[in-house]
Order: structure tokens, then sequence, then C-alpha cells
């Protein structure tokens, strides 16, 4: 579909094909939590964006692991952009790029992976209340 006037379009990553299960995806939507989705459009301009990662490996219970950064940044009009990753040891680098390109257009955010808390949900409630989607 071709970008809406004024918009950019925004892919999550995600790989399932292999002995790792990776989601790396915006955290919220409508300032609510949300889960791994196909590519939306949103309004250009500057951005506060949650984005969380769950890895896990097939086939095992309970090793599922997460990793929550937060991105300040400019997303211009009628581009596309995507979350990439790289995982090493415990520790996940994820930052935001442009897809044809591949230039980064945000820093780069590294975060401890680390199993769920059992209690959580009034955090990422707040964490989406903070953000701009």
């Amino acid at each position: 579909a071709n970008i809406k006037e004024n918009h950019f379009r925004f892919e999550n990553f995600k790989r399932d094909n292999g002995p790792d299960i990776e989601y790396v995806h915006l955290m919220c939507f409508h300032k609510k939590e949300t889960f791994w989705a196909e590519p939306k459009q949103y309004i250009s301009g500057k951005h506060d964006l949650w984005v969380k990662a769950s890895i896990s490996k097939r086939g095992i219970a309970n090793s599922r692991k997460e990793a929550f950064v937060n991105f300040d940044v400019n997303l211009a009009a009628n581009k596309s952009y995507m979350i990439n990753r790289k995982i090493e040891n415990n520790k996940i680098s994820m930052w935001l790029q442009e897809v044809d390109t591949g230039i980064k257009v945000s820093s780069i955010k590294v975060a401890e992976l680390k199993r769920p808390l059992l209690v959580e949900k009034n955090l990422r409630r707040k964490q989406c209340e903070s953000g701009t989607v």
C-alpha cells in the first residue's frame, strides 16, 4: 500500500523460523500495550517510542526473555522504517533504520534480556501512556 500523506510506515521485526523465536516490536498502539503486528502507518514527526524484544527457544518451556527500550526520534514522511537488532549473550542492541537504505535513524539502545516480571502490567501501561503511539 502507498504511504499516506504526512505519514511513515513502521515495520516490526520477527524471526520465527529457527531454533530461536524473536519478536521485536513497538510495544504500544493507541497508548495501550500491544503485541507484534503487521506494518502500520503513523503521522510523521517527533515520536517517543517504546520497543519490546521477546526472545525464546523453540520447544523449551519458560525460556522467554524480554527487554524494553525507549527511542526519542524524528521520523520523516513518505519513508518506511523498521526495528533491527543484534543479540550477544544476554544483551540485545536495538535501533531504528530506514527500510530501503538501511540508514540508522536512532541511537543504538542496549538492554539486558531478562525473564518477564510476574507483575508488570502497571509499569507497561505507564510506559505506553508516556509514548506518542
